[in-house]
């Protein structure tokens, strides 16, 4: 049969306070990535759906004109609710010619659509997203005095 040793009594089993000690930083240190991953995260995605909810808000705004918004030099302004407004400016758009045919009129005239929308973000900062298009009018020649 064999004989175990006996152990030395000077030594006992078990983690040093070093060990504790460094298993415990690396554990907090860990901890606080997460954290932050998190934390960024979360911003990330509060930020996503404030521009998802803005871009909606322009499209139903860009939508109108043409419709309730007449294509025609102007600017309006309005508020969507109470955190949310816009403004919307339409300006004629003249399209650089460099040709040799002289024409007396234009087949469609080209209105340049700027549509501005301010918000105040979760800190209170004050946002603007901007949205410009072009809209294609037919010139209306009766008004002109015909042809």
């Amino acid at each position: 049969m064999m004989r175990r040793q006996p152990q030395n009594p000077n030594r006992s089993s078990g983690f040093t306070l070093i060990e504790v000690i460094a298993a415990f930083t690396i554990l907090s240190m860990t901890f606080m990535v997460i954290l932050e991953i998190l934390s960024n995260s979360s911003a990330n995605t509060i930020k996503s759906s404030e521009r998802t909810h803005v871009a909606l808000l322009a499209q139903s705004k860009m939508d109108e004109v043409g419709i309730t918004i007449p294509v025609e030099e102007s600017s309006l302004s309005g508020d969507f609710d109470d955190k949310h407004s816009w403004e919307v400016l339409i300006e004629p758009f003249e399209v650089p010619y460099e040709g040799n045919v002289e024409m007396s009129f234009a087949p469609v005239e080209l209105f340049k659509v700027a549509l501005y929308i301010h918000w105040f973000d979760g800190r209170g900062e004050r946002r603007t997203a901007t949205f410009t298009t072009l809209r294609a009018m037919t010139p209306d020649f009766e008004a002109r005095g015909g042809l």
